[in-house]
């Protein structure tokens, strides 16, 4: 291996947190499956969830089941990068499961709306949010009506929901269009590679090159870091 190749991985040893939001229908959860599907070095992490496991599931691997008042308790704590309630059960992302991947150098994807979404960022700064948009209001309506088990009053509200979701997709880093699985796969790939030196993969990398390489006492240190410091 060569001493470029070498350190170009040294920079990218921190996994990056990557947040995908979009409206109900539009295909998250197929772009995201098929690209961890081609990509190991990516993963999701284990959410928890306050609603008792079912008869396939284990604790640890699909969930990592909780009471309420667990639950609770890890929201006060701000355990959870973010949260959310469907009827009476919750359910969250870890903040502790997430930071491990990342340091073991995995690529955090997440499937997360819009309010989460915000939450994240303010707690990861760092993190990449990117909202996927359906071709066209009709295609969205389409993939919704496949459905057969959706009633005609909650694919309007789906739709209405959308259409408020859509407004906030300017604030996110990037927007794709999910016209195919196929093409946005490979375009969140693109996104997810070019990441991999961006400003922030450089500081982690620069930080700890500085505690491993560096005395705590050199002048360089303070130099190299001021380069990048916003």
């Amino acid at each position: 291996m060569s001493v470029e190749k070498t350190y170009f991985d040294k920079i990218a040893e921190y996994g990056q947190l990557v947040i995908i939001s979009g409206p109900s229908g539009v295909g998250k959860s197929t772009v995201i499956t098929n690209y961890i599907a081609e990509h190991p070095n990516a993963c999701k992490c284990v959410s928890v969830t306050t609603r008792p496991p079912r008869a396939d599931e284990e604790d640890g691997e699909d969930h990592y089941f909780v009471s309420h008042q667990e639950f609770e308790q890890l929201i006060r704590s701000q355990q959870l990068l973010e949260y959310v309630y469907r009827g009476q059960n919750g359910y969250g992302t870890p903040k502790n499961a997430v930071e491990k991947l990342r340091r073991a150098g995995r690529n955090v994807i997440l499937d997360v709306d819009v309010v989460g979404a915000t939450k994240i960022r303010t707690l990861c700064p760092d993190a990449t949010l990117i909202f996927i948009m359906p071709p066209s209001w009709e295609e969205l309506e389409r993939r919704l009506r496949s459905n057969s088990t959706k009633t005609e009053e909650k694919i309007r509200s789906e739709l209405e929901t959308a259409q408020e979701e859509v407004l906030c997709a300017g604030q996110y880093d990037y927007i794709l269009i999910n016209d195919t699985v196929e093409k946005t796969v490979r375009r969140l790939g693109q996104i997810i590679h070019g990441n991999r030196y961006s400003r922030n993969s450089m500081r982690t990398f620069l930080e700890s090159y500085i505690e491993s390489e560096l005395t705590p006492q050199s002048d360089l240190a303070d130099e190299i870091l001021s380069i990048h410091r916003d």
